[in-house]
């Protein structure tokens, strides 16, 4: 997203789960356990490296809209709103007028690049980029970034590679900014990595993390799912129709552990331990909820129902992201997804 094929009864994927305190010295021997079983997949052209050749497709991205909360519009406003707060005002614009101005030429360090959207969407609005070096797991993805950062002459220097983030090692202070886009979810060894960002970081540098943040392999809490169930209920079977299969969508779907490692044995890994792990190492500069962690589960393999240019649609849409900006604000619940821009001092 195999890991926990042989840890899956270890006191670490236990802690993940949501069993709190365990002695520190048997989270080290899941540690280890975990580490051993990295060797399935740390090759850049092993199975996860498989699995992200297949995302970085167009067919996918496409797809993804169809099936996903992230190819709603309103959910890019509602991030817009929640940082900003304006639907109107781009987030990444006001990242860089409030943090970035009079900052640069910075050279950037993108992890989990992808095929670079997010360092082109950089580039686009006029963040001052000296030099961008791109890391990502897929080969597939390196290629198309470097293709299209060439086409758009994206930077001066522009340097993507095939590394696997497991057992990346940058020099010392290199980079005034360096940044996760929906990424860092993949990583098992989270402490080393994160000890590799801060080494990395020149002083005065920022560090942003805009993460899925929400339970380890995707196993929803109960509480979760009942709250998604509610709002899920409260819509016209038309719109609960699974955009591929068509059934209607009767509840929120929680995978089991062995789906996940079936599917992508990176998949929100060690998610539920970034937050802590991210504070615990850098100073928090900024912090924000992005949600999802109701409408992610409603709105999966349903979202292509919603044309949100007809108002009964878009009043739908409109309803569950203002209640589960709600239910966050007031405590009720976490936000799945959150933005942290940090410091290493």
């Amino acid at each position: 997203m195999g890991l926990h094929a042989r840890a899956r009864r270890s006191v670490a994927a236990l802690a993940r789960r949501g069993w709190l305190g365990p002695p520190d010295s048997l989270l080290q021997t899941a540690a280890r356990a975990v580490d051993r079983s990295l060797t399935s997949w740390r090759s850049p052209i092993g199975r996860v490296a498989q699995v992200w050749d297949g995302l970085a497709s167009d067919a996918f991205v496409r797809d993804l809209q169809r099936r996903s909360w992230t190819g709603l519009t309103a959910t890019h406003l509602n991030h817009n709103y929640l940082m900003t707060g304006s639907r109107d005002c781009y987030w990444v614009d006001w990242l860089r007028d409030q943090y970035f101005a009079g900052h640069g030429p910075l050279d950037v360090l993108s992890l989990g690049c992808g095929s670079g959207h997010f360092d082109r969407i950089l580039g686009q609005h006029a963040y001052a980029i000296r030099s961008i070096t791109g890391l990502d797991i897929s080969p597939a993805a390196i290629a198309r970034a470097q293709q299209l950062a060439d086409s758009t002459q994206l930077a001066p220097s522009v340097w993507y590679q095939t590394v696997d983030l497991n057992h990346y090692e940058p020099g010392s202070r290199q980079y005034d900014f360096i940044y996760f886009f929906q990424s860092l979810h993949h990583i098992a060894a989270l402490e080393r990595l994160l000890d590799q960002c801060r080494r990395a970081l020149r002083p005065g540098g920022r560090f942003l993390v805009n993460e899925f943040v929400g339970p380890s392999r995707f196993q929803w809490t109960p509480r979760q799912m009942d709250l998604a169930n509610e709002q899920l209920a409260t819509l016209p079977p038309e719109l609960r129709r699974d955009v591929v299969s068509r059934r209607v969508k009767t509840s929120v779907h929680r995978p089991t552990v062995g789906d996940m490692m079936a599917t992508d044995p990176s998949e929100a890994v060690r998610s539920a331990e970034i937050e802590p792990l991210v504070k615990a190492r850098f100073s928090v500069v900024g912090e924000w909820n992005w949600g999802g962690t109701l409408n992610n589960l409603i709105f999966q393999e349903i979202a292509g129902n919603f044309d949100e240019a007809d108002s009964t649609h878009r009043d739908h849409v409109d309803r569950l992201i203002e209640h589960e900006n709600t239910l966050i604000r007031d405590g009720v619940i976490p936000s799945d997804f959150k933005v942290f821009l940090l410091s290493s001092s």
